[in-house]
């Protein structure tokens, strides 16, 4: 039996608006654009914008703004073309689904910023939480052209859709790497915390997300 073919259009809307959104943010900081795309290139971003990093400035809003759009339609399309069958698309619901991914991952953040100031880990807890929204905000830049690709390009092939989903981990996986290995003694010295971190704030979340998918 043949799957009902989704419209288009919505997806047109999704990725123009994601075009703004990025070329506001490039238009507004030229120079620190130029700089976030060389993210794992080279330490040069995080070493220059941390200095100066306050919680979400207006660079870090828009591109957070464009990763958010970006992951809710990319899982969208996963769970249409890979998970589940394919379920028609509302404004509202959309909406929905980018305030809860915003706000998830901001109450994330939040939390994070909170165990710093409890255990007196805060310049840790902040390098790590500007690390994770830079990574954020690259897999959105990734996710656009991509999404675009999936949609228009391949016509939502299941194996394209597989293989971003690995790029999307890998990126967070080299960005705690790349926080780990640039705070390795201070990590080290306070070894507990940081395992208790990772089973509660980053592995905990995508456990509970994974059986909630599967929980019919």
């Amino acid at each position: 039996m043949l799957r009902e073919v989704v419209s288009n259009d919505w997806y047109v809307v999704f990725c123009l608006s994601s075009l703004v959104i990025v070329l506001v943010a490039k238009t507004i900081h030229p120079f620190r654009f130029s700089e976030f795309l060389k993210l794992f290139a080279n330490t040069n971003y995080l070493r220059i914008y941390l200095k100066e990093h306050s919680f979400f400035d207006n660079f870090d809003a828009l591109l957070y703004l464009n990763f958010c759009l970006n992951i809710v339609v990319f899982g969208w399309i996963s769970y249409q073309y890979v998970l589940f069958e394919p379920v028609s698309m509302s404004l509202l619901l959309f909406s929905q689904l980018i305030a809860f991914i915003a706000l998830g991952f901001l109450l994330k953040i939040g939390v994070e910023l909170f165990l710093g100031y409890v255990f007196d880990l805060n310049k840790i807890f902040n390098i790590l939480t500007f690390q994770q929204i830079s990574s954020y905000n690259f897999i959105g830049l990734i996710l656009l052209p991509l999404n675009a690709i999936i949609v228009f390009g391949v016509n939502f092939d299941t194996t394209l859709i597989k293989i971003t989903a690995i790029l999307v981990l890998l990126i967070l996986m080299a960005g705690m790497m790349k926080t780990i290995q640039s705070n390795l003694n201070t990590l080290l010295n306070n070894f507990f915390y940081f395992i208790l971190y990772l089973c509660t704030l980053e592995i905990g979340p995508f456990l509970v997300f994974y059986k909630v998918l599967n929980r019919d």
